[in-house]
């Protein structure tokens, strides 16, 4: 049964009486609603029986969500099942639990999301700003709990703290340790974290980490706002620093012929990598998802359709590109076609020697096995080939920096690049390569300078 109630001059209390608990108590579930002050005395009353209506069917469905007794941890869990894991990509939402696992929710969980004041997100973020608020931050025990310590067995220790054997025997002995470790032991113990360790590392979060977990406080509260849980976003409220946007890292014409020409003496499977990513700026989930029906040998291009990568709690997982623009057909250079024909020739022969014992994969990029390389593999080998031939250290995504650059400065126009890099939008490539394009600005000046000499042998100026 659902009815209303009149509070104040346009503010009316839905009721909506969901029967007896366990107990035999009546549960009633409540909403209060402000109606427009222009509205007419029927309007009015049709509005509140059209609220009433939707108000009930949302209790009696279960999607009503009491925002006046909810915590943000409890609208946040309901938000993971019902949101984020339907509409995020599997790294997107473990990248999400962790930052809320380990800082929002220890510091905002236990408030009650319609209580939720600018002032709280603010004290938040001016804490991640701290230097203690690092996660790989190390702690180094004071000789005061060194002392304390001595006091426990290693073995007491484990049983009072959780921690390994090998953890406590450390701490006992003053032994630098982590902040898990540091904070588990003081738990245990009731002593207080900054009194009895000393912190090691000042370093403190990057501004980008610290806005990525406020954009998360920001989705939550949006979604919360669209659910009628909470009557607005108190996140819109706060002023937060600019991130400067960082200049994209990449190599120059000698850097790029010196990395080239140490290829040469690298396995095939390497070189191969290299050169694609740095013709057609793939990257590294679109690599190492790559498939050979990808690769049209007779038109020279290649199809990007989809990524694989690596998420905790799910393992290596195949996906869609990271955007919808990042479906795309680029065309590869006789050179990096010639070099895949190459290595396919290569694959095949190992795949005929293995026989039954090739794996069947239709990956590009595999084992002598056949088995599909890892997608943190060539990371991990670009980095060992740039120390080994002691050139300059740009990461493997780096290289699709080094793509953009060719292209900008052979003169082709920032529409092309962003298609075949597989930007959403033409404006992302122009906020990263500004830069570069910033660099060929001179040469217009030039340009301008022959038309005008031109001009002048013409007109006799």
């Amino acid at each position: 049964m659902a009815h209303y109630e009149h509070r104040t001059k346009n503010t009316y209390r839905l009721v909506v009486d969901t029967g007896l608990d366990s107990t035999g108590k009546r549960v009633r579930k409540r909403k209060t609603i402000k109606l427009d002050d222009s509205l007419t005395p029927a309007q009015r009353e049709k509005e509140l029986n059209r609220q009433l209506v939707l108000f009930e069917q949302e209790v009696i469905g279960g999607t009503y969500l009491d925002g006046e007794k909810l915590t943000f941890a409890e609208f946040t869990q309901n938000w993971l099942k019902n949101y984020a894991e339907v509409k995020l990509s599997p790294t997107t939402l473990v990248a999400y639990k962790q930052k809320l696992n380990d800082r929002i929710l220890p510091a905002l969980g236990h408030i009650v999301i319609s209580k939720l004041q600018p002032t709280h997100l603010l004290q938040f973020y001016n804490s991640l700003h701290e230097s203690n608020i690092r996660l790989d931050s190390k702690y180094q025990p004071t000789q005061k709990l060194v002392e304390v310590l001595k006091s426990y067995s290693r073995m007491q220790l484990v049983e009072l703290t959780g921690l390994s054997p090998k953890s406590c025997n450390r701490l006992k002995r003053g032994l630098i340790t982590n902040y898990e470790i540091a904070q588990k032991l003081c738990t245990a113990l009731n002593i207080k974290l900054n009194k009895m360790f000393t912190l090691t590392n000042e370093k403190t979060l990057s501004e980008k980490t610290v806005q990525n977990h406020m954009g998360i406080i920001c989705s939550i509260l949006s979604t919360a706002l669209k659910w009628n849980v909470i009557k607005d976003n108190p996140m819109l409220r706060i002023d937060m620093k600019k991130v400067p946007k960082p200049k994209a890292k990449y190599y120059d014409d000698k850097q790029i012929t010196q990395m080239l020409e140490a290829l040469d003496s690298e396995p095939l499977i390497l070189k191969t990598m290299v050169y694609l990513s740095v013709d057609i700026g793939l990257r590294r989930g679109e690599l190492t998802g790559l498939t050979w029906d990808d690769i049209d040998f007779k038109t020279a291009q290649i199809s990007i359709n989809k990524q694989r990568h690596y998420v905790v709690g799910y393992g290596t997982i195949k996906d869609k590109p990271k955007t919808e623009a990042g479906t795309r057909v680029v065309t590869a250079s006789k050179t990096v076609i010639s070099l895949l024909k190459k290595y396919q020739v290569k694959q095949k022969l190992q795949k005929f020697k293995l026989g039954t014992a090739w794996k069947n994969e239709p990956y590009v990029f595999v084992h002598n096995d056949g088995t599909p390389i890892n997608t943190n593999l060539p990371y991990k080998w670009f980095v060992n080939f740039l120390d080994r031939h002691n050139l300059p250290r740009i990461t493997f995504h780096q290289l699709r920096h080094t793509n953009a650059s060719i292209l900008i400065a052979s003169g082709e126009d920032v529409v092309t690049v962003s298609s075949r890099l597989g930007h959403a939008d033409k404006s992302i490539t122009l906020n990263t390569y500004s830069h570069m394009i910033k660099s060929k600005e001179a040469q217009a000046a030039n340009k301008m300078d022959g038309f005008y000499s031109k001009l002048k042998c013409a007109s006799g100026i």
